[in-house]
This record gives structure tokens, sequence and C-alpha cells, in this order.
């Protein structure tokens, strides 16, 4: 079995119930192991869109990458997804963080997710439900990239609020 990380994110049409659906559908797919609190922030063009709701999920499965990015983005058109403008609102977005600490290339995916280490809003929930977490290309822990953020967008941890698995 390998270890994926996940990263979700929703910020239109009631977002907590969009994350909630999306774990749902997900758990038909993998063993989900742990699941982090959920965070907001702004979003990643600082417009004027909604808040951002994140969480991030460390599931295990025996698919490949390429079989969980399909997985991913049927998911992701059953809920919804129109994809209008890079970074804009969605109601879900479901990005591969890492797949078993490995590095993998391909021509539609990069592993461990390129742009990780620019967002707290991934960061932050896997240093909560990873907090040994080593980024397998550079080396670094969990703590010492979110230390290394130049912007954390405003993440907020929303306490009353729960994703259930």
């Amino acid at each position: 079995m390998s270890k994926i990380v996940l990263g979700l994110g929703s910020n239109l049409d009631e977002p907590i119930m969009q994350l909630q659906n999306a774990v749902n559908y997900l758990k038909q797919h993998f063993f989900i192991l742990k699941i982090s609190s959920i965070y907001t922030t702004l979003s990643l063009l600082k417009d004027e869109q909604p808040d951002y709701y994140n969480i991030v999920l460390i599931c295990e499965s025996e698919k490949v990458p390429q079989e969980v990015l399909g997985i991913i983005k049927n998911i992701e058109n059953k809920m919804g997804r129109i994809k209008n403008k890079r970074w804009g609102e969605r109601v879900i977005d479901i990005d591969i963080i890492d797949y078993d600490n490995n590095i993998y290339e391909s021509e539609n995916l990069n592993i461990p997710h390129m742009q990780m280490i620019y967002r707290s809003f991934v960061l932050k929930p896997l240093m909560e439900i990873d907090d040994n977490y080593i980024h397998p290309v550079l080396k670094k822990n969990i703590k010492e990239l979110y230390s290394n953020l130049d912007d954390d967008f405003n993440i907020q941890k929303v306490e009353s609020i729960k994703i259930n698995i």
C-alpha cells in the first residue's frame, strides 16, 4: 500500500459541504488514515474571490499515481468543477501532494506537487497531521518549509467544524 497525501480546496457553493462530499467520494477509492482541520485562506490571486476552505488528508491505496489522478479528476468533474481561469474560484480542487514520498514526473503530473512549498493551505494542515513529513526533493521537514513561507495568505484554522471520515 502506498501512502498518498491529497490537498482539497473549495470556495464556492457551501465549501465545507463540498469538502465533505469530496471526502465521501474519496473514501470509496482510498483508505483514509488522517484528515486535517479545515483552514481558510485568501485566494492565491488575492482578488475578490470568496475565501478558500482547505484540508489535507493522508490515505492509502495500491493504485499507481496516474490511477489516483484519474480518480480525483473524475470526482472533480462529478462535483461540477469548471476550470475558468488559473487559480480561479472552484467548487472543488483535489491535488496529489505526495505519493509515498517518491518523485514522479510525467506530462500531466508532478509529485511532489511543485507548488506545495509556497502554499500555507497545504503546509499548515499537513504539518498538523504529519509533523515528521520530509519533502522528497528538498529534504526539508514540514516545519522548516512552513517557516520559510513568504506569505501565509492569512491562513486561519476553523475551530468549530470537522470533516468526517
